[in-house]
């Protein structure tokens, strides 16, 4: 499937989802943004829409990408609810937390087609059980949540720690 001319859902602009909306720009793709705390002159300047309303983004989007922290409003977001609101054939990404997700309505909406498929690196439990039903499922991709691991984030996150500490002395 080609990404040009389609449309990305992303659910979080914080410093992920603001840089996963620029490369998306570049392939040609329409960006919807979900954030309660961006605001409209923040999502001009990166070229993406602003969508007050989540389920205008359901609606539109032909991928959802999800990049939230979990708090009391976002867990459990995407459920058997907000799947049926989705576009059919919808791919979802959750590159966030396991628990934005609830994983058995995920598993439902791609055994029915509503959701054409779905790639994880975060799970409800971690690390995933070897039993669980996403590892058997031909409609998801699964990896490990490596974001921080390379060589290049752990100095920085080492520069980063170095720096908090001497600001406290």
């Amino acid at each position: 499937m080609e990404l040009a001319g389609k449309t990305l859902g992303v659910l979080g602009l914080g410093r992920i989802g603001s840089e996963v909306s620029k490369r998306a720009l570049v392939f040609g793709m329409r960006v919807l943004g979900y954030d309660p705390f961006l605001t409209e002159a923040r999502a001009k300047s990166i070229g993406i829409e602003l969508k007050l309303d989540l389920d205008e983004v359901y609606r539109e989007a032909d991928f959802i990408t999800v990049h939230m922290p979990v708090t009391e409003q976002t867990r459990g977001m995407l459920n058997t609810a907000a799947f049926s609101r989705m576009k059919p054939k919808v791919c979802i990404a959750n590159c966030a937390r396991g628990e934005i997700i609830v994983e058995s309505d995920l598993l439902a909406a791609l055994d029915s087609g509503k959701v054409a498929a779905a790639a994880l690196d975060v799970f409800e439990t971690e690390p995933l059980p070897a039993d669980h039903p996403y590892r058997k499922h031909s409609a998801i991709t699964l990896s490990p949540h490596l974001g921080a691991s390379t060589q290049e984030a752990q100095e920085k996150c080492g520069i980063e720690v170095a720096e908090v500490i001497a600001a406290i002395c």
